[in-house]
């Protein structure tokens, strides 16, 4: 938990060793969470780290850490110091070296602002050469040491978060469309985007893969009327640094009307090549599959083919392929321009419609 102090908060003045002790200090995942707070680890070597005991090399210090966000509040403002959390050094039964690791964290908010000033100040209490010492539990007042300023960016954010329609009301398979602003500010991968339905883990894998200002968001998919009703969720997982984050927005899928029992379907589809200059050939393959009891080939079904070109939000109709007695397909085509294709089979009386997962083309 983040503890703050700011000079008359903190009153024990326990026994400082001498500055100079601390190098090699190192910070990662320097950003602000875009959700709740987490944390920023540190390490760094502190010098003459032991002191022998009996047999045993026991610490010297109890090191105390804390972190000034943003250090450049102007002329009569009070610093308010954020305390964090050093991992103490373990007891040793043969002589360490001249400098031992020390690591550990400190909290940065979802509130707090970026900044090139932030400073991260250690202060050593000394102690005792007993193999029980008992170290202070308040921070000192003084005896603090700036070992580091460093800057810290701005949090990802996911906002105008939508989904079309909603409520989702399920009379057949409906398309459902979501999209969004995702701004990136440091090394960020979306990593995964799910229509996820938590209590039973039922989900639909989006795509990842941003439109041409590289921060604007839209994919759908067709929930057929198998799939269940109640709260759902547009889920986004981002990673930055060693973190991984999640940001959500909920919907509700209802059905007026309990469906006839249908057999399922479903489409595999892949691409070769999936890069190609302007001019040559791609094959466009798989099998289409439908199923009671278990999977079995869509005979002789007529699939349809769709692309949509890239920083496009449209799909559009490409033309008719025909699976064979086993269900599989194929298609040769000449793209033109870099986008996603997808195949479709629609429902019958019998059998439920689906899309197969798009695949990506480069046209260079």
């Amino acid at each position: 938990m983040a503890l703050f102090a700011s000079g008359t908060a903190i009153t024990a003045t326990p026994a400082l060793a001498a500055d100079g002790d601390v190098t090699n200090v190192a910070l990662a995942d320097t950003f602000i969470p875009p959700v709740s707070q987490d944390t920023i680890p540190f390490s760094f070597d502190l010098e003459n780290a032991y002191q022998k005991v009996g047999n045993e090399w026991l610490p010297r210090y109890k090191v105390w850490v804390r972190v000034t966000p943003d250090n450049n509040p102007g002329a009569g403002v009070t610093v308010n110091y954020r305390l964090g959390t050093a991992n103490a050094l373990p007891k040793l039964t043969t002589a360490p070296p001249a400098t031992s690791k020390v690591t550990g964290t400190v909290n940065a908010l979802n509130n707090d602002k970026p900044g090139d000033r932030w400073q991260l100040e250690v202060a050593l209490e000394t102690l005792a050469a007993t193999a029980t010492p008992t170290p202070s539990s308040t921070a000192p007042t003084t005896g603090w040491k700036a070992v580091k300023t460093f800057a810290v960016t701005a949090a990802t954010r996911v906002s105008n978060v939508r989904i079309d329609p909603n409520p989702v009301v399920l009379k057949a398979a409906t398309d459902v469309g979501f999209s969004a602003t995702i701004e990136k500010f440091g090394g960020e991968t979306l990593k995964q985007v799910r229509a996820l339905h938590p209590s039973s883990g039922e989900y639909y894998s989006l795509g990842t893969s941003l439109e041409g200002d590289d921060k604007s968001y839209y994919n759908f998919v067709t929930m057929g009327t198998d799939a269940p009703a109640g709260a759902w969720q547009i889920k986004f997982t981002i990673t930055r640094g060693g973190k991984t984050y999640a940001f959500t927005k909920g919907f509700t899928v209802s059905k007026t009307t309990a469906p006839a029992a249908k057999a399922k379907s479903k489409i595999t589809m892949s691409i070769a090549p999936a890069k190609v200059k302007k001019g040559k050939s791609i094959k466009v393959y798989g099998k289409v599959y439908r199923g009671v009891k278990s999977w079995g080939a869509w005979k002789k079904k007529v699939l349809k083919l769709y692309f949509k070109k890239k920083g496009t939000k449209s799909w559009k109709f490409v033309g008719y392929v025909g699976a064979n007695n086993s269900g599989k397909y194929s298609k040769t085509i000449k793209p033109k321009y870099d986008g996603y294709y997808r195949m479709a089979a629609t429902a019958t009386s019998a059998t439920k419609s689906s899309y197969s997962p798009y695949k990506l083309v480069d046209v260079r």
